[in-house]
């Protein structure tokens, strides 16, 4: 079977069957990504675009906190890697409070396409810790941000965000990257 399968006699087999394993290793690889939460993409400096999302109907914008280290993470109440980044988050909240982190935790628009708890029962459920910290908001991204920082749809993304506004780590999977936040927080110059 295996000769029958891999055999070419021809130019024209060889190249379909070359780009059928290009395709293949692509998908592998993007499987790969999202299993082991390694979208971590590490970017030049980008200033973080305003946009506005709500927080128990009250509206608000990304640029009203400016001066302050923020963590943009757009998650999804259904996807597990969100419920044990969560649980990680809660656990590490004394230092991100003291490090002056600010998180600002957005259920995905339409919640990703999916249904799932609330943002407010997903987040007494899996980080009661956090729900009424100072340094934390739980609300619902808009349409607009989640084009401009979501494009993709990913259930489950963060944007780290200098005092000055500029995207320095955009990356996934909080639980698996918690030293990458924490290391963010805590230094005093920007994290490349």
């Amino acid at each position: 079977m295996y000769k029958k399968v891999f055999m070419v006699s021809d130019i024209t087999s060889d190249i379909k069957l070359k780009q059928h394993l290009l395709n293949l290793a692509g998908i592998m690889l993007v499987a790969f990504i999202l299993l082991t939460g390694k979208i971590s993409i590490t970017q030049a400096a980008q200033a973080a675009p305003n946009a506005v999302f709500t927080v128990n109907l009250k509206t608000y914008n990304l640029d009203q906190f400016r001066g302050r280290k923020v963590m943009l993470w757009l998650f999804s109440t259904w996807c597990p890697s969100c419920q044990v980044g969560l649980k990680i988050l809660s656990d590490n909240q004394p230092r991100l409070k003291k490090y002056g982190l600010q998180v600002i935790a957005l259920v995905n628009y339409k919640n990703g396409g999916y249904s799932g708890p609330t943002a407010q029962e997903f987040s007494e459920k899996y980080g009661k810790s956090v729900v009424k910290s100072s340094n934390w908001l739980f609300g619902n991204a808009s349409k607009r941000l989640a084009a401009i920082y979501n494009s993709k749809g990913y259930p489950d993304i963060y944007f780290l965000i200098d005092k000055k506004g500029f995207i320095r780590i955009i990356s996934d999977a909080p639980a698996a990257t918690i030293d990458r936040i924490i290391n963010f927080a805590k230094s005093r110059k920007p994290v490349k």
